[in-house]
């Protein structure tokens, strides 16, 4: 699987290629900066973070069709990290969004035909911060070798 996977039907007209050509360019160069940091740092296991992301964005009109997408993948993936994307012509509300089944996180983030940028910039945004919430919730390698060293360990 892609880093970023789109489902969508299409009908909002949204350049998803240009947009993951982009993200792909970014993750790759936080990527570095994340190896750069550990090799100063001394730290281990944040680069194993970018390896195993994904994210799948979900973009139907109809509510039942996004619900429906998000369930198939989230039945294979129950932790992806999904981003729903709406508007105001359509209909999906928070609602739906509890239909989804699986364990990872979801967002939405409101379409704007107007405003197309910000769309990347929020998606940007919604990336970041699930990247921090990954590295936040796992233990450091050597918080656990410290651990276990001093007799905790089984």
């Amino acid at each position: 699987m892609e880093r970023i996977t789109v489902l969508s039907d299409g009908c909002r007209g949204i350049a998803y290629e240009h947009i993951i050509e982009l993200f792909n360019e970014w993750l790759e160069e936080e990527q570095e900066e994340c190896i750069r940091g550990e090799e100063q740092n001394q730290k281990l296991g944040s680069r194993s973070t970018w390896g195993r992301s994904c994210y799948c964005i979900i973009d139907y009109m109809d509510a039942s069709q996004a619900v429906s997408a998000s369930n198939a993948i989230r039945a294979f993936l129950p932790q992806l990290p999904l981003l729903v994307i709406t508007d105001f012509q359509s209909l999906i509300r928070r609602q739906h969004v509890q239909q989804i089944t699986g364990n990872g996180l979801i967002k939405m983030i409101l379409w704007n035909q107007s405003e197309p940028h910000q769309l990347y910039l929020d998606i940007q945004k919604w990336l970041y911060s699930t990247l921090q919430d990954q590295e936040k919730a796992r233990p450091s390698a050597m918080s656990i070798q410290k651990y276990t060293r001093r007799g905790h360990g089984h």
